[in-house]
């Protein structure tokens, strides 16, 4: 009895292990239409250290990161100047690539679709 017992509680174990640490991928045909990256900041060294370049700042004004899903990819909005004239307002991927930028003293918007299509969005830093 106490075997069977031990062995119940062993199969429940690995099986709940099992289910717990399996990652959810997409069906064939099914779109993903979110980030699933854990703790951004601090695993994406060039955002950990946008973040602390932001928190050592001595500028008054605000300052956000945000994490978006654009394009099929986790992509990252650095602005480092909220509500500031001519502010350049960039959107990177996880490599650092520029992806889109908007404003600046020209008004550039390298991505029109933007607003509409990034989806997810989640404040990951903002003072």
């Amino acid at each position: 009895m106490k075997t069977s017992i031990l062995k119940y509680a062993f199969s429940l174990f690995v099986f709940t292990l099992i289910v717990t640490s399996c990652k959810k991928e997409n069906l064939p045909g099914e779109v993903a239409t979110t980030c699933d990256i854990e703790n951004p900041l601090e695993t994406i060294q060039w955002l950990k250290e946008t973040k602390e370049v932001f928190e050592l700042s001595m500028s008054p004004s605000a300052k956000r990161i945000i994490q978006y899903f654009y394009q099929g990819e986790c992509v990252f909005l650095i602005n480092s100047c909220l509500q500031c004239d001519d502010n350049l307002i960039t959107v990177y991927n996880v490599d650092q690539d520029v992806i889109c930028e908007f404003g600046g003293i020209a008004g550039v918007d390298t991505c029109p679709d933007f607003d509409t299509e990034a989806t997810g969005e989640l404040i990951l830093y903002g003072n």
